[in-house]
């Protein structure tokens, strides 16, 4: 029997800001890639009713269930990463996409969905209980001498899950998107109770084995770098992208040209997807342009809300768990616009192009609504 509370728990707020979001971005879409052939506005819409579906099916069932179902999740995401070498051909030079029939997905978003939720599965405070929920007692705790044997097994296992999708991802290659399962696993086991010192170790560990990641970089990877410290060193090739991008967002000033009226994107390759934020600032000018950032911080803050009031630490790692990927998906998109970060190809979250992205981000938006309209039951 349905219960009225699941109702008056609901945060249509956050609702309404989603589909703001997705509203804004069907919009640039129209608007920038009109004078393509394809349709893309209308696909996008097709993936936003798709992602609906599925954000409606997520927050109906109760996080606990798909918390019980994320080790097969998991491995079913894995097993897509690995099956990318042998079915997808290369794009590009790249392996991104599984075909299933006339259906066309990256199995990387499915990927991150399943890892933040095993992830907070594990550490959650209460493993063997079918419930997963418990006290607020921290569960990465160390002992007077040390870390103890259990510490570090507890710090070893999340750093397992979360580095098998991140190099699965990385040698598709997708750099960007392989990055983001990092900041994911730092900040849930942080909140779990891991020590900050250990924490400050992986980073400078991370740090310091960086410059060796040089020599395993595909060539294009090196040329975007290169280019980001120099967008002049090769203005008609590397560089060429973060040049229009800033030459877009620029032409754009206060107010913006306004809508149907953006001409130098039309110069830009992804204006419609990676750079999509130039295409918008150069149409919405600088208040625009705040104006999204405003609406994009309302939504992480509503989703750091979501798990500080969650009435469990699985919900409250879940939530926490896809604040860090969204918030770090925008800053990074938008660093990388502007040019203050290397070209990623990370996609801008409900703006973008792209129907996997999409749906996921909506998927993630389920859950958050999930853990929301369940608080009261604990």
């Amino acid at each position: 029997m349905f219960d009225r509370r699941l109702l008056k728990n609901f945060d249509w707020l956050l609702l309404v800001i989603t589909l703001l979001l997705c509203l804004i971005g069907i919009l640039t879409i129209y608007s920038t890639a009109k004078t393509l052939d394809t349709p893309y506005h209308l696909k996008q819409l097709a993936s936003l009713g798709l992602g609906l579906v599925a954000l409606v099916i997520v927050f109906s069932i109760d996080y606990h269930k798909w918390a019980r179902w994320a080790p097969f999740l998991y491995l079913g995401s894995l097993l897509l990463l690995f099956f990318l070498f042998f079915l997808s051909p290369p794009v590009l030079g790249v392996r991104r996409w599984l075909s299933i029939g006339p259906l066309t997905f990256q199995p990387s978003e499915i990927s991150k969905a399943a890892t933040f939720l095993l992830l907070a599965r594990y550490l959650s405070p209460v493993r063997g209980n079918p419930s997963l929920s418990g006290s607020d007692a921290p569960i990465l705790s160390g002992t007077s001498n040390g870390v103890s044997r259990k510490e570090k097994a507890d710090l070893l296992i999340p750093l397992a899950i979360v580095a098998l999708p991140l190099f699965l991802i990385a040698i598709q290659p997708d750099l960007g998107t392989a990055l983001l399962f990092l900041p994911l696993g730092l900040v849930l086991v942080y909140l779990a109770g891991a020590r900050i010192k250990h924490l400050f170790l992986l980073i400078a560990f991370f740090l310091l084995a960086s410059p060796l990641g040089w020599f395993f970089l595909h060539g294009y990877q090196k040329r975007r770098i290169l280019s980001f410290l120099n967008p002049t060193r090769d203005p008609l090739g590397a560089g060429y992208n973060i040049i229009q991008s800033k030459i877009a967002i620029g032409s754009g000033r206060l107010l913006g040209k306004g809508f149907l009226n953006s001409t130098q994107s039309s110069f830009l390759p992804g204006h419609h997807t990676d750079f999509i934020f130039s295409s918008f600032a150069e149409e919405w000018g600088l208040l625009g342009s705040l104006l999204l950032i405003l609406l994009y911080l309302f939504l992480i803050i509503r989703a750091i809300e979501i798990s500080r009031h969650a009435k469990d630490r699985l919900g409250s790692l879940l939530a926490a768990g896809i604040a860090t990927i969204l918030a770090s998906q925008i800053i990074i998109n938008i660093a990388m616009a502007t040019g203050i970060l290397p070209a990623t190809g990370l996609p801008l979250p409900f703006l973008s192009y792209g129907g996997s992205h999409l749906v996921m981000s909506l998927v993630s938006i389920g859950f958050l609504l999930n853990i929301r309209m369940r608080r009261f039951m604990f």
